[in-house]
């Protein structure tokens, strides 16, 4: 029996074909591979500008930029994310507003949003709504109430490539200014490392593009060597390596999605209903979703079994398990800046998640043997 970890790249020889190819050609970086991939995710999101970066840290740093952010301003980040949603934040000096979520989707609804304002007070300038597990959050009512306080809307999309979202690709920025997106190696669609921010303003765009690459402007007067720096930039380039793979795992959007919501759909005909203390995170009627995590929740208070000790007996039966996320307002550095917090619906989540394996080229026989192992651990 083969180990399945909770999530594993799909890797094929037309991958590896395209990135030996620009290994052999005269652009490691900054070639002509960074431009396609922006025009490809373009058509696939429907928004009028992608820009290409490093990784989903670095384009969720770069809307901030773009917005921006500076400090004094306040931006409001749902508690259960990755530490990068709020880092983001803070690296522009901006102070964040944690705010919490529905205990059953981990997603930050209107009334979590109204009520993170009321103990926020005035200085909030944004709002990072979050599309955790790849279940999207109803950005029209965030929208809606965001737009008539004059806020920002940046989304972190990292999870959600692929998905749809009230009738519109996540992505193509119906609802908000920005969209973050992450190519990490455990998402659906990887170059290895590797982030988009998609946006229908140019003017945002264009200062994006500037500040990944140093804040340098060319100065093509003077000389073809010659260029300027009027602000801070970042190194926070993609390498055309990383874009050849992302462009060659992209082109299979449809198969791969097609595969990972077949997976989700077994695993929940066998495993929701096994417990009145097991149900999986139900979607949330907010769009289709492409599903990043396959998350379970349990009560493991009334199952009668800790979750350390879940984990151990699934990965000794081949089945790798995952947890997103802790809390990012209970992390030592945020506790120490903004005190401890009362955030009980991200806190109800944390407690009973746990992430199943799920990716494209999990076989039949695979999934049953996860399904078998979760039912002879946890019953």
């Amino acid at each position: 029996m083969s180990f399945k970890p909770y999530a594993r790249p799909d890797v094929r020889e037309s991958d590896i074909d395209a990135v030996v190819d620009v290994l052999k050609s005269q652009f490691l970086t900054t070639g002509p591979k960074v431009p396609e991939l922006e025009k490809q995710f373009t058509a696939l999101v429907q928004a009028k500008e992608a820009v290409a970066c490093s990784n989903g840290t670095t384009a969720l740093h770069l809307a901030s930029l773009a917005i921006g952010l500076k400090p004094g301003d306040k931006v409001v980040v749902p508690a259960l994310t990755f530490l990068a949603t709020a880092n983001a934040v803070r690296m522009c000096g901006a102070d964040v507003v944690f705010c919490d979520v529905d205990p059953d989707t981990a997603i930050m609804t209107l009334e979590n949003l109204k009520a993170a304002e009321e103990k926020a007070g005035e200085g909030i300038v944004a709002i990072y709504p979050v599309h955790i597990g790849g279940h999207c959050a109803d950005m029209k009512s965030l929208s809606d109430y965001a737009r008539s306080k004059g806020w920002k809307i940046v989304e972190d999309a990292c999870h959600a490539l692929g998905g749809t979202n009230q009738a519109y690709p996540v992505g193509a920025c119906a609802y908000s200014d920005l969209a973050c997106f992450s190519l990490h190696a455990t998402k659906s669609f990887t170059s290895c490392e590797g982030g988009m921010v998609t946006t229908n303003d140019a003017q945002m765009a264009e200062r994006m593009r500037i500040l990944r690459n140093h804040g340098m402007l060319r100065d093509e007067k003077t000389g073809p060597w010659a260029y300027e720096m009027n602000e801070l930039g970042y190194n926070h380039r993609l390498s055309d390596v990383h874009a050849a793979l992302a462009i060659c795992q992209l082109s299979r959007l449809q198969e791969v999605g097609q595969r990972r919501m077949e997976i989700v759909q077994k695993y929940r005909e066998e495993l929701d209903g096994l417990s009145p203390y097991i149900k999986s995170v139900s979607p949330t009627e907010n769009g289709e979703p492409l599903l990043h995590l396959f998350q379970l929740l349990i009560d493991f208070d009334k199952l009668g079994k800790k979750r350390p000790e879940v984990c151990k007996a699934l990965m000794e039966k081949g089945v790798g398990t995952q947890v997103h996320y802790i809390p990012v307002a209970n992390q030592p550095y945020y506790v120490e800046l903004y005190g401890e917090p009362n955030l009980p619906g991200a806190q109800l989540f944390y407690e009973r998640v746990l992430a199943l394996p799920l990716y494209s080229s999990l076989s039949e026989a695979e999934v049953n043997e996860v399904i078998s192992a979760v039912k002879d651990v946890l019953l």
